[in-house]
């Protein structure tokens, strides 16, 4: 053998032992077993690549494996479920880097996170339950764990990030029994924050229940509550006919009274078609019409206080309040449940989007603030 390929091999054997001695073992987890893939061949006189690693699920950052001698390339090993991050690439020094993401910032390539079922961090891990040093999870809210804008007595929080009914919600149409999903989707194409909403499917849609109302309930405190969510729609939301977007119920079932968020001649609060408007909005003193319209396809702030017991309901719109009714209803009335798709009293069909459902006993927040203008 010739001096030249004894140095080489020395020193490829140097590189591979170190980039296995810096492998420190991640915490939570164990150091998962290796699955090795297959060393690179030695071409054109360069040595054969000693394997790399990479992290399975649960793990931190993938680093790839380098390049080893002239010509020799490095095939990946991976580890187990729980593995740590051993550091590859051409010289094997580089530390797992920590990665950031909706499930919260990675701490050496792994990621703890509040609440369960957070987002996978970009370069990261994916997060876990409970709360450690990796950070706060941004998303996740009702079925997928506490979101950061969610207050601690929160009824009811969700911003969708996960498939499945939302954890607290009530299905119910008046039609056959069935699925939730006949009218709603977790809707990844539309999103306020994170990366999903919550689509309320067109009427007319393939597989679609067929009722006109179609509108989870989710429980609310007894008497008074406040709401906040972000709402879209594929056409105006205003229109001169009576349609329902969400509201304050006596009860969970598709016929129970409700303090609606409703179109009616523009935005409008109606009760038994009793309807208040924005001041100078819907029916004018002068015998007239003036809606209060929102955009189609524009993400718009929702921000409502029900109070049957005190009959006082308020709604703000990016921030500024638009109308304060006292005295409204007619009756107090036991308000304990909060709802919100659509009620198609009638029409037309559509689809709307909600984001960021947050239900509890006082002011969330966490609105822009906007002029206030016939938008």
């Amino acid at each position: 053998m010739k001096f030249w390929d004894l140095a080489v091999m020395a020193l490829v054997l140097e590189a591979g032992g170190a980039a296995c001695s810096n492998a420190s073992p991640p915490s939570p987890g164990s150091v998962g077993s290796e699955q090795g893939g297959s060393a690179g061949s030695s071409t054109g006189g360069g040595a054969t690549g000693v394997a790399g690693k990479t992290t399975a699920s649960g793990g931190g950052v993938m680093n790839t494996g380098g390049t080893s001698g002239t010509g020799g390339t490095m095939a990946g090993r991976a580890n187990a479920s729980g593995g740590a991050n051993d550091t590859g690439g051409s010289a094997g020094t580089t530390a797992p880097s920590a990665g950031t993401g909706a499930g919260g910032t990675g701490i050496g390539g792994s990621v703890s996170a509040s609440g369960a079922g957070g987002q996978s961090a970009a370069g990261g891990g994916t997060a876990l339950a409970g709360t450690g040093s990796g950070g706060q999870n941004v998303g996740g809210g009702g079925a997928g764990g506490a979101s950061s804008d969610c207050p601690a007595a929160a009824t009811f929080c969700s911003d969708f990030e996960t498939d499945g009914l939302p954890m607290g919600a009530i299905y119910m149409v008046n039609a056959a029994p069935g699925d939730w999903s006949r009218d709603f989707a977790v809707d990844t194409t539309q999103h306020h924050s994170g990366n999903s909403s919550l689509l309320v499917k067109n009427q007319s849609a393939s597989g679609s229940s067929g009722s006109a109302y179609r509108m989870l309930a989710v429980p609310a405190t007894a008497g008074k509550f406040w709401v906040r969510f972000w709402i879209r729609s594929d056409m105006p939301i205003g229109g001169t006919d009576h349609n329902a977007f969400a509201g304050g119920s006596i009860g969970s079932s598709p016929n129970d009274l409700m303090i609606e968020f409703a179109e009616d001649v523009g935005i409008a609060f109606n009760t038994s078609d009793s309807d208040q408007w924005p001041q100078g909005f819907g029916r004018t003193s002068s015998g007239g019409t003036m809606p209060y319209t929102l955009p189609a396809a524009t993400w718009e702030c929702i921000e409502i206080s029900y109070d049957g017991t005190g009959r006082e309901q308020q709604l703000f719109i990016n921030n500024v309040q638009l109308i304060d009714a006292m005295n409204y209803p007619a009756s107090t009335e036991a308000l304990s449940y909060f709802k919100f798709g659509f009620d198609a009293y009638h029409g037309p069909a559509r689809q709307v989007w909600f984001d960021d459902v947050a239900v509890a006993p006082s002011r969330i927040g966490g609105c822009p603030t906007v002029a206030m203008s016939n938008q």
